[in-house]
């Protein structure tokens, strides 16, 4: 048998981390005795995802990523919940008479005969994370033993027989944000109509139709969630903003409420922003080779601007955070102010904004570049004061990394314009710009060959006679045919061909003439490549990329 390798050294050797970092793991263990995947885990070094990653092709077993998979009910009904939840394992479905398991340790040959052995079929293991096997235990075994829908459908006929009835808010608002989190919602939208409530869910881009409840209700359920995030229950003529933490399972969310009049009621949206995410690598956001090469350059500069664009849930802020992770974090001071903090990255200084208090990003700014940074990250430049402490941070010597709301890589620079920014000042101090969409993937559980409509494919100058996939609908994916979200990403580098054009202010198709001429591909070329690699379809980056 061949000798196994030390996770470190694995890890190493796959690129993830250097020398340094172990060494610097191995201080730390000394002085918490923990195992050294959990010290790299824990210092951000690594994630869990990158360590199981390296653990199952070293045990040749199959790679899991829970993130998007909804396990098979028969499958979680062959182990109880307290066995999995101790153990840490997850059922995920019956495949040939076997149950295929999820769990974090694939050497770990004593657990798998106990699940045989309670289960009473033959066990066929894959690796995945170890928080992401431990929160999905808790999520879907709890759906499985409480299923929220029940709740809403009596509470739905109840209604109807009853339109006063006295309806606990705090519990059906509890109802459906467990709902919405459990189905990787990123939006909830509650809107009036003449005789209904609906409730849309958005999941993976796309809106989706998922309860209706009487009007009646409507005025009860709105007052409820303003009261509970801090806005003016009494206001019901202008808009508002409002916002509110919520818990389940151990993980905590950032809910960001909005309101608006129409003449049915008040429409509001509930943003979900999970808190304490996991920071992926650029390949695993699906970044092509070539694009990590490019971006890996522009994050190692020394000083500089670099900002990523794009519309609002287009994964902006997880890029900058997978940008960070190809620093070398130990030789860094990395300051960043954002709103909320999404992710946790142990090495470095994060603050969140608090625009009451006076802690604003330009604030921000202003006072880490008293605290001797290399790098300062915000989340959003947004007004003009943020502008020009962003310029002045990148002419003085650091690298600054930021947001836009623009719809390409180009447009950054009008936006920047409009905010006040000098072109000289912006032709001397913009490295480059990342405009990104999120596409949605083929459902791997349901593929199939099918044939695009040909004046699509025409459009994109997509060739005909190439093999193209769908998903057909599954109860994986709900029956929409995709299953999880894939970058495609447009990088404008300001180099020496550039710069000039960008100091004389010139118009912005020569601009964009010389930089697909050294190179730059538009968001469309990124995204044709996807459809033709079999992972999104055609009609997908319609909607998307337009």
């Amino acid at each position: 048998m061949t000798e196994r390798k030390p996770i470190g050294q694995l890890l190493k050797e796959r690129g993830f981390i250097t020398e340094e970092h172990i060494r610097f793991a191995l201080l730390e263990q000394k002085a918490t005795r923990e195992r050294l995947g959990e010290v790299l885990v824990r210092l951000g070094l690594v994630t869990e995802f990158e360590v199981a990653q390296v653990l199952a092709e070293q045990a040749g077993v199959p790679f899991e990523d829970l993130s998007t998979l909804t396990p098979d009910p028969q499958a979680l009904l062959k182990v109880s919940p307290a066995f999995a939840r101790q153990r840490e394992i997850l059922p995920l479905r019956i495949s040939e008479g076997a149950l295929v398991v999820a769990l974090h340790d694939p050497f770990n040959l004593m657990l798998q005969e106990a699940v045989a052995r309670v289960s009473g079929m033959r066990i066929q293991p894959v690796v995945a994370p170890r928080s992401q096997i431990t929160r999905a235990t808790e999520r879907f075994y709890y759906f499985l033993e409480n299923p929220p829908e029940k709740d809403l459908e009596v509470i739905t006929e109840r209604l109807r027989e009853n339109p006063n009835l006295e309806v606990q808010m705090d519990d059906l608002i509890e109802k459906l944000l467990i709902l919405a989190t459990g189905r990787r919602v990123t939006d909830i939208h509650i809107t009036p109509s003449e005789k209904t409530t609906q409730i849309f869910f958005r999941i993976d881009g796309v809106l989706e139709p998922f309860w209706v409840f009487p009007h009646t209700l409507h005025a009860r359920l709105i007052g409820a969630i303003k009261v509970r995030s801090g806005m003016d229950i009494a206001e019901t003529r202008l808009p508002q903003d409002g916002r509110m933490r919520f818990q389940f399972l151990g993980e905590e969310y950032d809910l960001r409420i909005s309101t608006v009049r129409t003449p049915a009621g008040e429409n509001m949206v509930i943003r979900i922003l999970p808190l304490g995410s996991t920071v992926y690598h650029l390949h695993n956001l699906g970044f092509t080779e070539e694009e990590v090469a490019i971006l890996k350059d522009l994050f190692e500069k020394p000083y500089g601007m670099f900002l990523v664009t794009g519309p609002t849930g287009s994964g902006k802020t997880t890029t900058l955070y997978a940008g960070l992770r190809l620093l070398n974090l130990l030789e860094k001071n990395v300051l960043t102010a954002e709103d909320p903090i999404e992710y946790r990255l142990p090495l470095a200084r994060q603050t969140q904004v608090n625009e009451e208090a006076g802690y604003t990003f330009a604030r921000a700014i202003r006072h880490f570049l008293r605290q001797d940074p290399d790098v300062i990250l915000v989340g959003e430049v947004r007004d003009e004061e943020t502008a020009e402490m962003a310029i002045r941070s990148a002419l003085t010597g650091h690298l600054f990394l930021s947001t836009l709301h623009t719809n390409d890589a180009l447009s950054a620079l009008y936006r920047l314009k409009d905010l006040g920014v000098s072109a000289d000042l912006l032709a001397s101090s913009l490295l480059g710009v990342l405009a990104q969409r999120l596409v949605r993937k083929v459902c791997p559980h349901c593929r199939e060959e099918y044939r695009p409509p040909e004046a699509l494919l025409k459009y994109y100058g997509l060739p005909a006679d190439h093999v193209y996939f769908r998903g057909q609908g599954c109860e994986n994916c709900r029956g929409r045919g995709y299953l999880g979200r894939t970058v495609v990403a447009e990088i404008f580098r300001v180099d020496e061909s550039v710069k000039p054009l960008i100091a004389e202010d010139a118009p912005l198709v020569k601009i964009s003439e010389a930089a697909q001429q050294a190179g730059m591909r538009l968001l469309r070329d990124s995204a044709r490549e996807k459809v033709l690699q079999g992972i999104t379809t055609v009609e997908e980056i319609r909607r998307v990329v337009g």
